[in-house]
């Protein structure tokens, strides 16, 4: 079978990722924004194999960078989603492309990353710790339960974004940044109805002390949403 509507993608009206992979018909690349395939998920492989890896991701948004890892070999994908129509669409996704290895959960990541047992081998976080109201209870989360950690993030300087200055802590820790206001309707926003974007200084010394003591700065660039980083981290 190849008809796309079958597996349920004309539930919704738009998709706003593309998918063209070999499997995909042609109909199926109509969505707006080229999240796949993903070059940071390419440079990702370049440094680590992920063939047989148990993988955490944050943010499965359409499932199109699950679908990457487990094509690339990963013995396990557990995508944590927070919206349900993005992580409805996954499951659309996960069907139509026999994704095999991959899992997809439902909730705020506080609550499902709490819930978790057992270790990864990698946590896959691109696009998602600026969404956050503290990222600080994430990344020690996180520290806990993977061995190494992947980000692509926006971080804040004195000059963006215009916002106010604050601090987030956790265990006693405090690191510097600025808040920034989301737009909770929008697919790609958080949860929060505001966000803390962290100095590019003190969200690395948030990796480091959260666990990751080898941290690697794979590039730095102007995005035109704001200055952003990628990193690879391991223990």
């Amino acid at each position: 079978m190849n008809e796309p509507n079958m597996f349920g993608f004309k539930l919704w009206q738009k998709w706003h990722c593309y998918f063209p992979f070999q499997e995909a018909p042609a109909r199926l690349r109509a969505g707006s924004t080229a999240l796949s395939p993903e070059p940071r998920i390419a440079e990702l492989s370049r440094r680590l194999d992920l063939k047989g890896l148990r993988i955490l991701e944050l943010g499965s948004m359409e499932g199109v960078h699950s679908y990457m890892l487990e094509s690339l070999g990963a013995r396990e994908v557990l995508a944590v989603e927070g919206r349900k129509d993005n992580f409805l669409k996954s499951l659309v996704v996960k069907n139509a492309f026999g994704l095999d290895t991959c899992r997809f959960l439902l909730g705020d990541f506080k609550d499902v990353l709490g819930a978790l047992e057992g270790e990864f081998d990698l946590c896959l976080a691109l696009g998602v710790l600026y969404h956050l109201e503290n990222p600080a209870e994430t990344l020690y989360r996180i520290g806990e339960l993977a061995r190494s950690l992947f980000v692509w993030s926006h971080y804040a300087t004195q000059e963006y974004p215009v916002t106010p200055e604050g601090e987030v802590s956790h265990t006693s820790r405090v690191y510097k940044g600025k808040f920034v206001l989301e737009d909770t309707e929008h697919y790609t926003s958080g949860l929060s109805p505001r966000s803390f974007w962290l100095f590019e200084d003190q969200l690395l010394a948030l990796i480091n002390d959260a666990g990751f003591r080898h941290i690697d700065v794979v590039s730095k660039e102007r995005h035109e949403h704001g200055p952003a980083i990628t990193l690879f981290a391991r223990r």
